[in-house]
C-alpha cells in the first residue's frame, strides 16, 4: 500500500493557527456547550488528521499539500469562501502599495478612508486583491472556522476531483470514495480513550463509521452526547429544549412553594455569598474568613464591613453599598486569610492555618490534620467544627415597572429561618436522593488533587463539596429530571445540565467582585481548590 499523506508530510502551522482560533471561540466551540473535558482535541485537527491518513501520497508533493490544503478550505480560495467580516479600510490601506493608496483611498483627519467614486462591486475586488496580500495569521481573523462552512465551490470540487479521481460534491462524499480506494471500504474511526468526544464525533460529521469508549463515565457520557445530542436534528433539538424549559419550570415551582429564595417582599435571591469562619487561637474569637471584603466593585461598589461583637467574641458582618473609593480600598485590603495564615481583626494576630486546623505530626514525622473527617450522611459542619460556614451577604433581584434591579443585603432574621428550612429540607431528602443517585453519596478517591479537600476541610465525600442550598438544586434538577424524561436524548440532556449547574453551583465556585460581580465556574484549573 502507498503511503498516505501524513505519513510524507503535515502543514503543522496552519493546522496550527486554525486550531487555535478554534480554541479562542471559547463558548462558540462546537462541543464545548455538552460540558466541560480538559484537553478536547481541536476538531480540525482531528478533521486534518484523518483526512492524511486517507489521502495517498503521489510523487508530486506540491500539489499533494495543494489539494490537502483545499479540501480543508485553508488554500487561497477556500480563506476568501470563509471570509466573512469586513476588512477595515484602515488595514486595507496598510496593506496596500502607494499606488493603490492614491487610488483607492483618502485621508481624513490622517484616517484612511474609500474613495467616494470606488463602487461597491469595485470595493470587494479590491478586498480580494488586498486580502491575498495578507499573511496566513492576519486573514483567518475575518474568516469563520472552517468547519462552518456548509461546502466548498464547485470550481474547487472540480479541482479536487480531477487530481484525485474522485467525484465528491462534498466533504462525506469525498471521504468514503478515499476510503474506498484505499481500504476497499467506508473506514471505521475508533478512539478508545474518547475524552470529550472529539474523534468520534468529527469522524461521524465528515460521513465516516465512528466508535468511541472510556473508563471515565463522565467521557462516556460527553462521547455519546457529541455523537446523538449534537448530532440531532433540529426538531430534535427543539424538543429537547422544550424537555429542558419544563424541567426548570417545574423546579422553580417547586423552589417557590418552598419559599426558600423569596423575601417578605417578594424578591428573589439571585446569589448568596458565604464564608468560612473559625476561632483566632490566639483569642478565642471567632474569625469570618475572606482575602478580601469587596463583594463587588460596581455597578453597586458593595462592600463587607466586620463590626466587633464584644458579648459574643465575634463579628457582626454589614453590608454597605455605594462606598467611597477609599472605604472600597480599605475592603480589599481587609482580608483575614492570606497565604501567611488567619489575620484577627481584633487581636491583630497571625496565625498558620496549620496551627488553626491543629495539625500535628506522627511518630514517622508524617502530618496529620487535625479536622475532624466528615460522615458519609455529614453535609453541614458539626458545631464543633474547626471551620464554620456563613452566610453573609444574599443579592436579591427586584422586579418594579417590568424592570429588574439588583441589590445587596446582609442576611435577615427571616433569611436566616430560610436557610434553616433549606438544611431541614436536606436532611429530610438526603438518604433518598443519594440511593436514587440524585446527589452523590461516593467517597473521594484518594490523589495529588482529590486529597486536597479531604486535608484541608476533612471533607471526604464528594457531596460535601456542595453547601445545603447547593444539594437542594442539584438533587431537585437531577430528581425531576429523572421523572419527567421519556427518552435516552432527555436523561442525557438533564444530567448535562446538572453537570454544568454543578460545576458553577458549588463550594469551589468563586465569587468575581469586578465590574461585574459574578459567580466563576469551579475548574479554573485542574484541581479542587478550596476556598476561604
Amino acid at each position: 500500500m502507498n503511503k498516505s499523506f501524513i505519513e510524507t508530510q503535515f502543514p503543522v502551522s496552519k493546522i496550527s493557527k486554525e486550531s487555535y482560533k478554534e480554541r479562542k471561540a471559547v463558548q462558540g466551540q462546537t462541543l464545548t456547550g455538552i460540558g466541560k473535558w480538559w484537553g478536547r482535541k481541536p476538531l480540525i485537527l482531528v478533521r486534518a488528521t484523518i483526512l492524511g491518513l486517507l489521502l495517498p501520497a503521489t510523487e508530486n508533493p506540491q500539489k499533494d499539500r495543494e489539494i490537502f490544503l483545499k479540501i480543508l478550505s485553508m488554500d487561497d480560495d477556500g480563506l476568501w469562501q470563509r471570509k466573512e467580516k469586513s476588512v477595515p479600510a484602515k488595514d486595507l490601506y496598510d496593506i496596500a502599495n502607494t499606488s493603490e493608496r492614491n487610488k483607492y483611498f483618502i485621508l481624513q483627519e490622517e484616517v484612511p478612508k474609500w474613495n467616494a467614486s470606488i463602487s461597491n462591486i469595485e470595493k470587494e475586488a479590491i478586498q480580494k486583491s488586498l486580502f491575498e496580500k495578507m499573511s496566513y495569521d492576519q486573514k483567518i481573523t475575518y474568516c469563520i472556522r472552517p468547519e462552518e462552512l456548509v461546502n466548498l465551490n464547485a470550481s474547487t470540487w472540480v479541482d479536487i476531483n480531477s487530481y484525485l479521481g474522485t467525484t465528491a460534491t462534498n466533504l462525506q462524499e469525498l471521504m468514503e470514495q478515499l476510503s474506498i480506494l484505499r481500504y476497499g471500504n467506508l473506514v471505521t474511526v475508533g478512539d478508545c480513550f474518547s475524552g470529550g468526544g472529539s474523534v468520534p464525533f468529527e469522524a461521524a460529521r465528515i460521513g465516516l463509521k465512528a466508535y468511541g469508549s472510556d473508563l471515565n463515565p463522565v467521557a462516556t457520557l460527553l462521547s455519546w452526547a457529541a455523537l446523538n445530542i449534537n448530532g440531532s436534528t433540529d426538531d430534535e433539538v427543539e424538543q429537547l429544549r422544550i424537555f429542558q424549559k419544563k424541567v426548570y419550570d417545574v423546579v422553580d415551582s417547586q423552589i417557590t412553594t418552598w419559599g426558600v429564595e423569596h423575601n417578605e417582599q417578594g424578591d428573589r435571591a439571585n446569589s448568596y455569598l458565604y464564608c468560612n469562619e473559625t476561632k483566632c487561637p490566639a483569642c478565642d474569637w471567632v474569625v469570618p474568613m475572606a482575602p478580601s471584603w469587596v463583594i463587588g466593585e460596581g455597578p453597586t461598589r458593595t462592600i463587607a464591613v466586620l463590626k466587633p461583637n464584644n458579648e459574643k467574641k465575634c463579628f457582626d458582618i454589614e453590608v454597605h453599598q455605594d462606598v467611597s473609593s477609599s472605604e472600597l480600598k480599605e475592603a480589599e485590603n481587609s482580608g483575614t486569610i492570606s497565604r501567611e495564615g488567619l489575620s484577627c481583626p481584633y487581636c491583630r494576630t497571625i496565625s498558620p492555618i496549620s496551627s488553626v486546623r491543629h495539625d500535628r505530626k506522627d511518630s514517622d514525622g508524617v502530618k496529620i490534620s487535625g479536622l475532624r473527617q466528615w460522615g458519609k450522611t455529614d453535609f453541614y459542619p458539626n458545631v464543633n467544627d474547626i471551620f464554620q460556614e456563613r452566610l453573609y451577604c444574599i443579592r436579591y433581584e427586584k422586579k418594579l415597572n417590568g424592570k429588574t434591579s439588583r441589590y445587596y443585603t446582609a442576611p435577615t432574621n427571616q433569611d436566616l429561618l430560610r436557610e434553616k428550612k433549606v438544611i431541614s429540607l436536606i436532611a429530610d431528602n438526603l438518604t433518598e436522593w443519594q440511593k436514587n443517585g440524585y446527589i452523590p453519596s461516593d467517597k473521594i478517591d484518594s490523589g495529588y488533587n482529590t486529597d486536597q479537600p479531604i486535608r484541608e476541610r476533612g471533607w471526604q465525600y464528594w457531596h460535601q463539596l456542595f453547601n445545603p442550598r447547593q444539594l437542594l438544586i442539584v438533587g431537585l434538577l437531577l430528581q425531576k429530571s429523572m421523572e419527567l424524561a421519556k427518552t435516552k436524548k432527555e436523561i442525557v440532556v438533564g444530567i448535562l445540565g446538572v453537570n454544568h449547574n454543578a460545576n458553577w453551583n458549588s463550594k469551589l465556585s468563586r465569587w468575581d467582585s469586578g465590574k461585574s460581580p459574578s459567580v466563576k465556574d469551579t475548574f479554573s484549573n485542574q484541581a479542587l481548590n478550596t476556598l476561604y
